[in-house]
């Protein structure tokens, strides 16, 4: 069958089925074999979805995948084609003034339409991702229709600052209390109460659509509004959880659309006073409504909305990074989450991947990501909540729940697993043991991760047994079900930065040929000549342990020499090789 990992598996007893799938992943651009620069890594996909047995992760309906691989497609996509059209003709006509630069564009736009439903594979979302890069680029708007977004945003900022909005929020009716109600649990439920009403107010797309502010009456029975499903329940626990000061708890909000966001926004606010942070993503490019991060940086409401969070622009943003900003001062903080379409984990950036691999939970705000989230198989490594309009202007709570064999290492608990083996040396220090770290080649070699820790764990067998009084660290003994690379390389830097280290060595090619003399074989070509600088992680430790050296002097630092190790810069993404490498 089809997978992330390979285009062609010997498993699959139907090659035509095989290449059918592999031509809708290449066509739509979801093949990371062929678009390794665009399409998330297998490791990164991991991060957002739980695939487990799974072959392959498409971002759309089940329903929808199943039709195209069935090649019954002509059931449905023709009108889902339909919708694309209709939403991306009259936005060129409303916003290309240029009569001639017009017509070329839409006869363009035409042209590409044609040819790319023609052969129905192609998905609705990555046609209309298509239709609309060809509709920016040729018509130089930088930000399309942005007027009417700052508009919408000025319109619901007014609203909210309004002493009708004020009156009406802070109405005290409606407080769920008693005489025997302790005043946490007072402040706790008068929180809650604002939170709903904000969010039924989501409802009434007419708040920042209109310039008519309602009357406080009319705006008190919005904030009744009933909501609709389980989701609302999951969120009270939630945020009940979250009232234990001894942690911080993190949301990844998703889905933002200009007016709603800065509903969204108040919303956030309340949230952090409970203690929450969260981390908004918007849009990377222009996409209708939605919220970009060039109106972040440029819309003037949303530049003073936003003045208090942290704006990180960096794509790729590392973990050990990632963790120092959420670990600042501030409680809000904006990213990019790579894409110009609807949800879909595939296309996203390396830093939202990150970002929601380290969150407690997901808020989506789009009812066009519902399809990707909820009709489909696939189960995601965290809760996800859907807040979004239904029909009467009721509000629509749907929680999905995270897979249920989904680990999430949190940055406290690698500091506890890195504090125990801290305690640990510290212990062998105490005896009089000498302490030696040991890095070697994990899984630098694509297809050979089991071999690289059947030659670490044989080596290091060899050293114990050799040297008198020496405590030697095999981070491979280390290892837990659920940890990727991101999580054991944090984990090490700490234990490493401790000062306890006495001696650094760095697997050289002597270590491997004698691991495999010692294992009665002979060294494979995949491994003749490899040695420690044939790994990014172990290119990263070297780093470390130099300026380890530079504050502890007396620590040693043996093998290959340092030149040898400035080939490699950065490790993959969830995984222990330099993506260079992944063939």
């Amino acid at each position: 069958m089809f997978s992330h990992g390979s285009l062609i598996s010997h498993h699959e007893n139907n090659p035509e089925k095989q290449a059918w799938l592999a031509n809708f992943y290449t066509e739509n651009h979801l093949a990371y074999e062929a678009f390794p620069d665009e399409v998330a890594s297998p490791e990164q996909l991991r991060f957002m979805v739980y695939m487990e047995d799974e072959p392959y992760y498409y971002p759309c309906s089940d329903e929808m995948f199943n039709a195209i691989i069935e090649k019954r497609a002509a059931e449905i996509l023709p009108v889902e084609y339909l919708k694309v059209w209709d939403r991306i003709e009259p936005l060129v006509k409303q916003v290309v003034e240029d009569e001639y630069r017009k017509r070329f564009l839409l006869s363009l736009l035409h042209i590409k339409f044609r040819h790319e439903t023609a052969s129905l594979v192609i998905l609705p979302s990555r046609l209309e991702k298509r239709l609309l890069q060809i509709f920016t680029q040729v018509s130089e708007i930088h930000r399309p229709q942005s007027r009417i977004r700052e508009t919408w945003n000025r319109r619901m900022r007014d609203l909210l600052n309004s002493q009708v909005f004020k009156q009406a929020l802070n109405d005290p009716s409606g407080v769920d209390l008693n005489e025997n109600t302790p005043l946490d649990e007072v402040n706790f439920n008068i929180q809650l109460l604002k939170l709903k009403r904000l969010m039924a107010l989501t409802g009434y797309p007419e708040l920042w659509q209109s310039d008519i502010i309602p009357s406080v009456d009319r705006l008190k029975k919005m904030m009744n509004s009933p909501v609709k499903g389980n989701g609302w329940k999951w969120l009270k626990g939630f945020l009940k959880s979250c009232i234990r000061p001894s942690c911080i708890h993190y949301l990844l909000w998703i889905g933002a659309s200009a007016g709603e966001v800065i509903l969204d926004l108040a919303m956030i606010q309340i949230l952090m006073t409970m203690g929450v942070k969260v981390i908004m993503a918007v849009k990377k490019a222009y996409y209708y409504n939605a919220v970009t991060i060039a109106d972040v940086l440029e819309d003037p409401i949303l530049q003073q909305e936003f003045s208090n969070a942290e704006i990180i622009l960096d794509p790729h943003i590392s973990k050990k990074d990632l963790l120092k900003a959420l670990k600042s001062d501030k409680m809000l903080f904006v990213i990019s989450d790579g894409t110009q379409e609807r949800f879909n984990p595939l296309l996203a950036s390396v830093t939202f991947a990150r970002a929601f691999k380290e969150v407690d939970a997901i808020i989506s705000r789009s009812l066009e990501d519902r399809p990707c989230i909820f009709n489909t198989r696939f189960k995601f490594t965290r809760d996800i909540l859907s807040i979004t309009r239904a029909e009467g202007h009721r509000v629509l709570f749907e929680e999905k729940p995270k897979h249920e064999r989904a680990i999430r290492f949190s940055e406290a608990d690698l500091r506890a697993k890195a504090q125990a083996l801290i305690d640990q040396l510290r212990l062998a220090k105490q005896q009089g043991k000498t302490i030696m770290f040991y890095s070697a080649i994990v899984g630098s070699i694509p297809n050979q991760l089991e071999t690289a820790k059947r030659v670490l764990n044989t080596f290091v067998s060899y050293l114990r047994s050799r040297q008198e009084g020496v405590y030697v660290i095999n981070p491979a003994e280390h290892f837990e079900p659920g940890m990727d690379a991101d999580d054991i390389m944090y984990m090490w830097e700490i234990v490493q930065r401790s000062g306890l280290i006495d001696i650094w060595r760095f697997q050289t090619v002597d270590d491997v040929e004698k691991a495999f003399e010692l294992m009665g074989e002979k060294v494979p070509p995949e491994w003749v000549g490899k040695d420690a600088t044939y790994s990014t992680g172990c290119t990263m430790e070297m780093k470390i342990a130099q300026e380890v050296q530079k504050k502890h002097p007396e620590m040693q630092i043996i093998g290959p020499p340092l030149e040898k190790f400035l080939r490699r810069k950065e490790y993959g993404v969830g995984k222990f090789y330099d993506r260079a490498l992944d063939a």
